[in-house]
């Protein structure tokens, strides 16, 4: 079996819940994932998501069934902000970022931040 790298399986039950778009149980997310993955691996992943702030259950019945509580482009802004504030210096933090866009990313970037003004 190969392990996974950390946080991996947080973001592939993630990505399930975001593909799902619905309260889904972790069988709903096992089924979405193809996975052989145990009921309570996924439900333990799940728990964490919620401790995480990163997904929200709710009751159905005697079990939960578990959302996203944002969007992926939401969540991976909200990181993108987070590593860009630890930075002590964040002109350099951003020049680094930007010369490391391909070139359509880029003029898709400065089309952004033109449309942001």
């Amino acid at each position: 079996m190969t392990r996974r790298a950390d946080g991996e399986l947080e973001t592939d039950v993630l990505r399930a819940l975001w593909d799902l778009g619905r309260p889904a149980s972790p069988s709903d997310v096992i089924d979405q994932m193809s996975t052989d993955l145990a009921y309570t691996s996924i439900a333990t992943i799940l728990g964490r998501l919620c401790d995480k702030g990163l997904a929200t259950r709710q009751r159905a019945g005697r079990a939960f069934v578990y959302s996203a509580a944002s969007s992926e482009a939401d969540l991976t802004a909200q990181r993108l902000r987070t590593v860009l504030d630890s930075a002590s210096d964040r002109q350099s933090a951003l020049a680094g970022f930007a010369e490391a866009l391909d070139p359509a990313d880029a003029a898709l970037l400065a089309t952004l931040l033109n449309d942001a003004k």
